[in-house]
Formats: C-alpha cells, sequence, structure tokens
C-alpha cells in the first residue's frame, strides 16, 4: 500500500508552529518584548485591545532592520542571534527562536515597521502568513509590530482562549517579568486606552518596585544576596511576618531571562522553614547568575522551563540565601538593641546624667536591669520611667523602684525601647526559643535529660503507642528516656532538662498526636524539624503562665539571641514593635 505518507503543504506546517509558539495573546507579546530588548530598545510602548486578542502593538528604540532583514525575518529558521551550533551551548538572548515572527504572523494580520536609523524604513504586512505589501516610509530607529485579529484564521484556537479578564492578567504578568529585568528600560503600556502603566529607568529593584507597589511594600522586603561556587544569587523577598499565601508576585530570572521554576521557589521556601506557616508564599523577586554553559534554556518551545547542569547546588543557593536574608533582618533588630542609651548615675536624678554602655537588655529597652539605671528622659524632656506611665517631671517620676517591664493579661510582655515600645508574644517568644535550642540537640546528638525521682506512667492510644515506635529515636534524642510498661503503656524516667517548669506528660501526649496526625508537618520539613517544631510548641511557656520580672527578662535575652527572634515556628508574629510616632499620632501629639 502506497499513498499514506505525505508532506504537508506550508500553511498546514506554519498553523503546526504556531501552535507550539502563540498559545495565547501573552505569548506574542512576551516574543515581541524580547525582540525588542534583543535590539538593545532603552524605551518601549506597549498597545493592548481586546486582552490582547483585537490587538498587540509594541514600539521600540532599537537597533531597527534593513528592508533586507525585515523580510527576512519572516522566513522559517531566520535569526540575528545563533549563527552555529556552539551558540546553543551559552545563549544569553532573551528571543532566539527563529519561527517566532513567521509563527505570530500565520494567525494573525500582522504590520512591521522599521528603520536602522533615522530616515527611510520599511512598511511590511503580513495576512495569515502571506507576505503582502513591502514599501518605503520614514520613520525614526526602532521598531514598531502591530498584530491583530489573532486566531482570526484559527477559530478552534480562540474558543479555547479563557475569559478577557483572565487573558489580561497573563499579558501584565508577561509585562512585569520583563519590567522587572530590565530595569534600565522606560516602559508604558495601556489596555484600552488606559494607560496602566508608565515607569522611567531605575538604578535599584527596589526603586522599581517602588513605583510599582509603594514605599510600604517595599518595607517587607528583604536583600538577598549570596555567591557560592559561581552562583550568584540577588534579590528581594518578603519578611517573614508579611507573608500571603498568594503566588503573584514570586518572580525568577536567570541570567536575566524570566523563567518557570517551582524547584527554585521550593527551595527558597525551605529557607523560610520555621518562620511562616504551611501554606506561606512568601513574596520574592529571585535572581540567579550562572554561567551560561551550566544550565540549558531550550527545554521547551515557549523557553519557560529550564534545566541546570547541577540543580542541586543552585536549589542550595537559593535555600542558603533565604536564610541568611532573614538571619540579616534578625541581626538588624539585636543590632538596634544593642545601640547604647543615654542614662543616668543610679539613683540620680537626671542631672547627672553621662553616657555610658549598658547590658544587652538596657541597651535594646532602655529599661533598668540588674544596677542599670534608666533612662534619663524621653524625646519630649519627660521623665521615661519603664514598667509604668510616664508622668511631668516633678510629679511621680522620682519612683525609680518602678519594674522595668510589665506582662499583660497574662500574655504579653510590655517594654519601653529607646523608639517607643514593643509586645512580645511569651509563648511565642519561648516557641522560638525552644525550637532553635532542640534543633540543634537533634542535629549534634542526644540532649541531656533530667532524671525524676519516680517515673511517669503514660497510657496510650493505639495510634499514639505507634506513632512513639517511628519517632523512637528523635524523642529520645530531646531527653526522654522512656520504655514500654505493658501493652499500649510507657514509663518515662527522664525529661528535657529545660530552664523552665513544663508539664512532660501533657508535652509528649500532644506531640504524638500531632506527630500521628495527618498535615502535622509542612511536606518540606525534614523529621527533626517536625518534631522540633510541634515539641516547642507543646512544651512552651503557655498564655496564662505568670512570669517575674527576672523570668521575662531572661525570656528576652535568650529570644534575641536566636536566629529569627521576631517570628514564631508557626510564621506568626512573637514581637510587635510599636513607634512613639505613631503612639504620638494617636494622642493627638505632633
Amino acid at each position: 500500500m502506497t499513498g499514506r505518507i505525505h508532506v504537508l503543504p506550508d500553511g498546514v506546517v506554519n498553523r503546526i508552529a504556531a501552535g507550539e509558539v502563540v498559545e495565547r495573546p501573552s505569548a506574542v507579546l512576551k516574543e515581541l518584548l524580547d525582540n525588542a530588548l534583543d535590539a538593545a530598545a532603552t524605551r518601549i510602548e506597549i498597545g493592548i485591545e481586546g486582552a490582547g486578542v483585537e490587538r498587540i502593538t509594541v514600539s521600540d528604540d532599537g537597533q531597527g532592520m534593513s528592508r533586507e532583514d525585515a523580510a527576512l525575518a519572516f522566513e522559517r529558521h531566520a535569526t540575528s542571534k545563533i549563527a552555529s551550533e556552539a551558540d546553543l551551548s551559552a545563549i544569553r538572548w532573551l528571543g532566539f527562536r527563529g519561527e517566532a515572527l513567521p509563527s505570530i504572523a500565520a494567525v494573525s494580520r500582522l504590520t512591521l515597521e522599521t528603520s536602522p536609523a533615522d530616515g527611510e524604513g520599511t512598511r511590511l504586512r503580513v495576512d495569515g502568513g502571506e507576505l503582502g505589501t513591502v514599501e518605503p516610509i520614514a520613520r525614526g530607529r526602532g521598531t514598531t509590530v502591530d498584530v491583530r485579529g489573532l486566531f482570526y484564521n484559527m477559530p478552534a484556537r480562540r474558543e479555547f482562549l479563557k475569559s478577557p479578564t483572565t487573558e489580561q492578567a497573563s499579558n501584565v504578568r508577561r509585562l512585569l517579568e520583563l519590567v522587572l529585568a530590565r530595569l534600565d528600560v522606560a516602559w508604558k503600556a495601556s489596555h484600552a486606552g488606559r494607560e496602566i502603566l508608565s515607569l522611567a529607568p531605575a538604578r535599584t529593584l527596589a526603586e522599581r518596585l517602588v513605583a510599582l507597589h509603594g514605599p510600604s511594600y517595599v518595607e517587607t522586603l528583604l536583600p538577598l544576596e549570596a555567591e557560592e561556587g559561581g552562583i550568584e544569587v540577588r534579590g528581594l523577598t518578603q519578611r517573614a511576618a508579611t507573608a500571603g499565601a498568594s503566588r503573584r508576585r514570586q518572580f525568577v530570572f536567570v541570567n536575566g531571562r524570566p523563567v518557570d521554576a517551582p524547584d527554585l521557589l521550593q527551595a527558597l521556601l525551605r529557607g523560610y522553614r520555621s518562620a511562616v506557616p504551611a501554606g506561606a508564599r512568601p513574596d520574592v523577586y529571585l535572581f540567579l547568575e550562572v554561567d551560561p554553559r551550566a544550565v540549558d534554556v531550550n527545554v521547551h518551545p515557549a523557553k519557560r522551563e529550564i534545566r541546570f547542569r547541577d540543580p542541586a547546588r543552585v536549589a542550595l543557593a537559593v535555600e542558603d540565601a533565604a536564610r541568611r536574608a532573614l538571619g540579616t533582618a534578625a541581626a538588624a533588630g539585636r543590632a538596634f538593641r544593642d545601640r547604647p542609651l543615654k542614662v543616668a548615675d543610679r539613683g540620680g536624678s537626671g542631672s547627672g546624667s553621662r553616657d555610658r554602655p549598658v547590658d544587652q537588655l538596657g541597651m535594646f529597652f532602655g529599661a533598668r536591669r540588674r544596677g542599670a539605671a534608666p533612662p534619663d528622659e524621653g524625646p519630649d524632656g519627660e521623665t521615661a520611667v519603664v514598667g509604668r506611665i510616664n508622668h511631668e517631671p516633678g510629679r511621680l517620676d522620682a519612683d525609680r523602684s518602678a519594674p522595668g517591664l510589665w506582662q499583660l493579661h497574662g500574655r504579653y510582655i510590655l517594654a519601653q525601647t529607646a523608639r517607643g515600645l514593643v509586645i512580645i508574644d511569651q509563648h511565642s517568644a519561648h516557641e522560638r526559643i525552644l525550637y532553635e535550642e532542640v534543633i540543634a540537640g537533634l542535629r549534634e546528638g542526644t540532649r541531656p535529660g533530667q532524671r525524676l525521682l519516680f517515673p511517669i506512667v503514660l497510657h496510650l492510644s493505639p495510634e499514639q503507642r505507634a506513632t512513639w515506635e517511628e519517632y523512637r529515636g528523635l524523642i529520645d534524642r530531646l531527653g526522654f528516656e522512656i520504655e514500654p510498661f505493658g501493652g499500649t503503656a510507657l514509663a518515662v524516667s527522664a525529661v528535657p532538662a529545660f530552664r523552665h517548669a513544663f508539664d512532660p506528660e501533657s508535652a509528649l501526649g500532644g506531640l504524638l498526636d500531632d506527630l500521628a496526625a495527618p498535615g502535622g508537618g509542612s511536606a518540606d520539613m525534614n523529621q527533626h524539624e517536625r518534631v522540633a517544631r510541634l515539641f516547642s510548641c507543646k512544651a512552651a511557656i503557655k498564655a496564662g503562665q505568670s512570669l517575674s520580672q527576672d523570668e521575662m527578662l531572661e525570656l528576652i535575652d535568650r529570644l534575641f539571641a536566636t536566629r529569627l527572634p521576631y517570628d514564631d515556628v508557626h510564621g506568626r508574629p512573637a514581637v510587635l514593635q510599636i513607634g512613639l510616632e505613631d503612639l504620638n499620632r494617636q494622642f493627638g501629639r505632633h
């Protein structure tokens, strides 16, 4: 039998190729923007109508093309960016696909105007892949591509497009990716005649984000900086306390190219472990620079996926950068705490004040502690006595015996700072302390336990007993000594040696319950982290537990010696700060 195999007509081939490249309007927009940037444009203007189905126009001031090159650009496999097979191993261009323009032209009515220099340019029209008129025009240097009636000749493809709102959101996403990648370019975009974006060139990523989202948003971000083995990680990521659940502001760039990289976002999230709750997705603007020969950007026709030669090493660099960012934020808080404050001589009235360093807590809180005198005066000349309401000089300010800290409702610790007030959640703070102590102990070896005079007998459910069997090794390393005691009962002869009283029976039983429950820990956690997180919650000081001044002081000291003092292990804040300016504003004092 013969005649079953035949060569497809050019029109069918073009439409098949177009289906690989042009999936939706945003794919067209991306290709045109890539070409504009590769042409060294410094100013790009975008016009969109009908979510891009009706019209997409991209105009740039780049290098432009001669008449011959403009016509050749619509031939299959024609490109100015790749000359040999060797170029494929070190691609730096954004748009290097030779079928992009012909694929777009095959499913639209396209007009291209271009000029390599001010003066004589070229206008070229293509309708459904058929080259039409080519004529000279006068125009400035650069290129304008006008795409109308996308998929007009492929009605089935139009039917599979999403709603105009969804398609326009995809357009905006593709535009934002390149706006963030190319800070040196001025951008202007409109939809249906309404301006949606107008940006001047920016010096820094933070400056561009201020223009996009405002300064208050940028204040929630931390710098990402790491370099290891030829892998450079930079950008901005969100503070743990402000992380939400949306992925809308998670962007990844590799050698300046926007990519879809879920593995790298998971690596970043691992750097947040114990700082954000399960399901949290911090905003991130992640830029990686790697040797182009160590990354393959030609994995998929849409060029959204990449493949690293050593993906584990790249992921580790990203995870480390996230940990460093969070650690830097904590260090900044400790630096503020350690700043020397002006204090009075012990027992003085303020007239004999002098500058001298006070101890750690006093520096941070401006509080009287273990012999350090309280601050001399507040910003308005009022006596600043911690632990009680300040009064005018000469009234109640002589009471230097006022406590340095307050416990509010058996739950919160209040203390004056050099800049206002801090409120500390005592349970969250202690959770953070215990978590870091426990995780360090689990990694280093068995934690010393405290022997009990009389063993505790725990009567477990079958589920709890099975969970103990599974996690027995890690639970022993917490400091417990546990042996079977018949049936499902256990005998506990030693418990972790914490610096506070806790209920080991309740803590251990709660730990086993949580470990047995579905979703008892994030999928990103290893067993060490899961056990440490759950047990620190069960063993921490509880809300409603009364604390002495010394206990509060010790708790604060230990909290600010941790890596992440501002967040508990569930991603909730452990410390809130209220500035003096905010207090003044609330009381109408300016």
